[in-house]
């Protein structure tokens, strides 16, 4: 998988709800490069003097001739664009990126699973779904705090309204009583919207605990393990460790070869957290081992949890992604 680098121009900002805001860019010059519904890209900012990054799912389908990125006003990346990203400024764009798409994994008949700001791959991949194949039966089901925080309401319903073959659903643990779905997706909720749910593929986008909670309620319910498909692009859980730690156990040594600092590491802890809980600076976007940001060079055992963006020759070298890779011993670092 390649991406390239470079500066887009803001074209338009638009307020989604209370929280969450889409921002349009198009290319100074020439055309956007290829985009499949459902990938990403990364943004790089500048915070009190110091570089910043963050990957971002593209909301726009790749009809649309511009991207667009939808972002919830939660952590310092997306506080900062909130704050400043306005119309007509420029900012470098790294992509696009990520294999969470329906090209990848085509099916006649999905089930588009999501929550929260979890609905941005899957409004691109439904747009775009259907702008090949109008009358494709689509079932989507998406979780929200309250009808204030849903995500593409009036599109979503306008859209369904236009497709006979997309049937909705909007589960919100905040609702009025006449809402027909109120509280957290359950499985008698999932037999009752999707039926035939053994039959379709599911493809699943939310955070770590949505997501761990359906993947158990989907293999409970006996879909098989083939037919889900999962988006763990940002997933807070993976900025820790890829198991949990132990924190009686004894440590490994992480030495940085440009410095010589020595920093504990613990065993399932990725390299990047233990940077991280060092003092250390390290780029880092998705954090979910998809986009390449956090790419260095080891040399010692280490254990990867994602290779993607790793070439054959990465690999021989040493090459691994800080966030998700752990160690099995004593290592050296440079990145």
């Amino acid at each position: 998988m390649t991406s390239t680098s470079f500066t887009l121009r803001c074209i338009g900002r638009l307020a989604d709800t209370h929280d969450v805001a889409s921002w349009q860019f198009a290319p100074l010059a020439g055309e956007l490069p290829p985009v499949l519904a459902g990938q990403c890209v990364t943004l790089h900012t500048e915070i009190d003097g110091k570089p910043q990054c963050r990957a971002y799912t593209l909301s726009s389908s790749p009809q649309d001739p511009f991207w667009q990125v939808t972002i919830k006003d939660v952590g310092l990346v997306s506080h900062h664009l909130h704050q400043s990203l306005q119309v007509g400024d420029e900012i470098r764009v790294d992509g696009p990126f990520g294999d969470f798409h329906l090209t990848a994994l085509p099916c006649e008949r999905p089930l588009l699973l999501s929550a929260g700001s979890g609905i941005t791959p899957m409004w691109a991949m439904l747009r775009d779904e259907l702008a090949r194949r109008p009358e494709a039966d689509i079932r989507f089901i998406h979780s929200a705090r309250s009808p204030e925080d849903v995500i593409f309401a009036d599109e979503l319903a306008a859209l369904a309204e236009a497709h006979a073959g997309v049937r909705h659903a909007l589960i919100l643990e905040e609702a009025p009583s006449e809402h027909p779905w109120v509280g957290r997706l359950t499985p008698e909720m999932l037999r009752e919207l999707a039926p035939d749910l053994l039959s379709r593929h599911v493809y699943l986008c939310g955070p770590a605990p949505y997501m761990a909670a359906v993947s158990e309620m989907l293999a409970g319910l006996g879909l098989p393990a083939g037919q889900l498909h999962q988006e763990s692009f940002g997933l807070p859980a993976v900025t820790s460790s890829a198991v949990p730690v132990d924190t009686g156990s004894d440590h490994f040594w992480l030495t940085l070869k440009k410095s010589g600092k020595k920093v504990k590491i613990l065993p399932g802890q990725t390299l990047l957290a233990a940077l991280e809980g060092a003092g250390e600076t390290m780029m880092a976007a998705c954090r979910a081992g998809v986009c390449g940001a956090c790419r260095c060079t080891t040399e010692g055992e280490i254990e990867r949890q994602s290779v993607m963006t790793l070439s054959a020759q990465d690999l021989e070298g040493g090459v691994a992604l800080a966030c998700s890779c752990t160690a099995r011993g004593d290592i050296s670092l440079d990145y």
